[in-house]
């Protein structure tokens, strides 16, 4: 039988091991999100993020990033207070999602640049320029192994 032959015999059928050159095919089933604990198991590290703000009003301010969600803008109560008037009262939200943080537009009136490029959400990474209503803001992430106690 050739390849083309197997391919219209189990066209809408569920194909087990071995049927398909050891391969398994689990019918149509959907993509599932895997963990990364599940995925690459426990690989100790340590991570620190933070912002540094090098732009107007707040020059070599350090911000520490946890995993709660931290808003930025010119309100009070936001987590991450920016005074200039180009800012918007909630311009932007940071949140940590799968072992990484995110920036997203607020519907703000200027916008969000990160690296010169507005982006309405996107990842964030080490050394990322951010800028938000005429202030510079610096993601900075220093991800480190720890060593296993038993490796001594």
């Amino acid at each position: 039988m050739t390849e083309n032959e197997k391919r219209k015999k189990s066209k809408g059928k569920e194909i087990s091991r071995g049927e398909a050159g050891g391969e398994e095919n689990f019918g149509n089933t959907t993509t599932v999100e895997l963990s990364r604990e599940v995925f690459a198991g426990s690989v100790p590290a340590a991570q620190r993020a933070y912002f540094e703000i090098v732009g107007p009003h707040g020059k070599g301010k350090i911000v520490e990033l946890g995993t709660e969600d931290i808003i930025l803008g010119r309100s009070p109560e936001c987590q991450v207070r920016l005074t200039p008037k180009n800012v918007s009262r909630n311009h932007a939200r940071v949140f940590f999602r799968n072992e990484e943080y995110h920036i997203e537009d607020l519907n703000s009136t200027n916008g969000v640049y990160v690296n010169g490029i507005k982006v309405e959400k996107c990842v964030l990474r080490d050394n990322d320029q951010i800028e938000i209503g005429g202030v510079k803001i610096l993601f900075n992430e220093e991800r480190t192994l720890q060593k296993n106690e038993t490796s001594k």
